[in-house]
């Protein structure tokens, strides 16, 4: 493909064509930091497909269904709105492109999968296959073996496989696929296979001054991987392990004597998928631990986020909310504090998400955080903390950490206290116990 397929008004930057634009390799293996642009160039390189070669047949595969949906509404709407109407067509149903391309009636078809439905993932065969996020779809080894590849033979498929690294290894201590084709592609002397790597700073559309804020907002831990494209180790920074927590029935509560009841809050700013999920945890401790009883996890907008505070307040009756003072949870401390009696104290992060996760997998390991055997969002949950540092969120566990931290801090403050009490007591009775004799 040459720059005259351009015509249609579409562009990629510079190192996006180097990507799309560049001859050779059947299979490019691209490792990226976040914010690259990949999912937008993908969008684009796959109209001008479709529109330069005639009659083609095109394979996008992603990581969740509403992924698909949302970024045809993003990426390819916007660029289909540049040709004629009546040139194409998008079944949202079968989530299915098509493009007449000339006279003849000649179509060329996209295919949208998710990996989350694998059984939409027919045996057709297609000249051009995408696999967008493949740091979480390749997790699957059986779909790239038993679905993808097998497709990529009746045409010889070019094959497009991107995404911001997920570590070199699978939770099952694996070599991850992703990670390997990577490995193939910058190794291979046949032409076949090649690999890239780019950084978040290699779009030239993004302010670096935005990069350097996500480099501080990013654990160092995970620096390389999700700014920098790299393929980290993150199997051997798997902290939390499933088998470490203890588990009871609601009901069990009610034998045990209740030192306090917290909620605590992490607010995320916008609704876009992109972004990190609002969670509410509620915890209650006791003599022999700390119990999550509750726990709330969506996406929403300031306004919807507010009432879901006073709701779950309402519902929990804690005796204290935490809200992180940031971002959106700095308007929420103060909209909440200005309109309703609900105790709130600010909480700050003053270190970075590994070093509080480190500092209380401890206390986890000792068998004090208690779980609820019943609750629906549980293995969501387990899965998320299993997954930290590598997983794709890490917002419930952050904020579990936040908490047990400050718990354990306050724990160690007392039993400090109690200490020198006791000391100052046995100096005391000594210093005496001549009078008394």
């Amino acid at each position: 493909m040459d720059e005259a397929h351009l015509e249609i008004g579409i562009g990629f930057h510079e190192t996006q064509k180097k990507i799309f634009l560049g001859k050779g390799a059947r299979f490019k293996i691209v490792a990226k930091g976040r914010r690259f642009g990949f999912t937008r160039g993908l969008a684009m390189f796959v109209i001008l497909k479709m529109i330069a070669y005639p009659g083609i047949s095109v394979l996008w595969v992603d990581t969740i269904y509403s992924n698909i949906e949302r970024y045809f509404d993003r990426y390819f709407r916007p660029e289909l709105k540049r040709l004629s109407l009546k040139m194409w067509n998008y079944n949202r149903n079968k989530s299915e492109l098509k493009i007449q391309v000339d006279n003849k009636g000649t179509t060329s078809v996209l295919d949208l999968r998710s990996a989350d439905r694998p059984e939409n993932l027919e045996g057709f065969g297609y000249h051009l296959i995408i696999i967008n996020e493949a740091g979480i779809v390749l997790k699957n080894r059986n779909l790239w073996q038993e679905s993808i590849l097998p497709m990529t033979l009746d045409y010889k498929a070019e094959v497009i496989i991107g995404g911001t690294p997920k570590g070199k290894k699978t939770k099952n201590n694996e070599k991850h696929l992703f990670f390997e084709l990577f490995e193939k592609g910058l190794n291979d002397t046949t032409g076949r296979y090649k690999s890239y790597n780019f950084s978040s700073y290699d779009n030239p559309l993004i302010d670096p001054v935005e990069i350097d804020e996500m480099v501080k907002e990013t654990s160092a831990h995970l620096r390389d991987q999700e700014v920098f494209g790299k393929f980290v180790d993150v199997s051997q920074g798997r902290i939390i392990k499933r088998e470490w927590f203890k588990f009871f029935e609601l009901h069990e509560l009610a034998r045990k004597k209740r030192l306090s009841k917290i909620q605590i809050w992490d607010t995320a700013g916008k609704t876009k998928q992109e972004n990190d999920f609002s969670v509410c945890e509620t915890w209650i401790e006791s003599s022999d631990g700390y119990y999550l009883t509750n726990l709330f996890r969506e996406r929403l907008e300031f306004p919807e986020l507010k009432k879901k505070a006073i709701e779950l307040f309402e519902q929990e009756n804690p005796d204290q909310v935490w809200i992180e003072d940031k971002s959106s949870g700095t308007a929420l401390i103060q909209e909440l504090r200005r309109n309703t009696r609900i105790p709130i104290k600010e909480i700050s992060a003053e270190k970075d998400k590994l070093e509080y996760v480190n500092a209380c997998s401890p206390l986890i390991e000792s068998g004090r955080v208690f779980l609820p055997f019943s609750a629906m969002w549980l293995d969501d949950f387990l899965a998320e903390c299993e997954d930290f540092p590598g997983g794709e969120f890490d917002d419930q566990v952050d904020i579990m950490s936040k908490y047990l931290n400050e718990k354990k801090g306050r724990a160690t403050d007392f039993n400090d206290f109690k200490i020198n009490v006791i000391k100052r007591n046995e100096t005391r009775n000594k210093k005496y116990s001549g009078y008394r004799k």
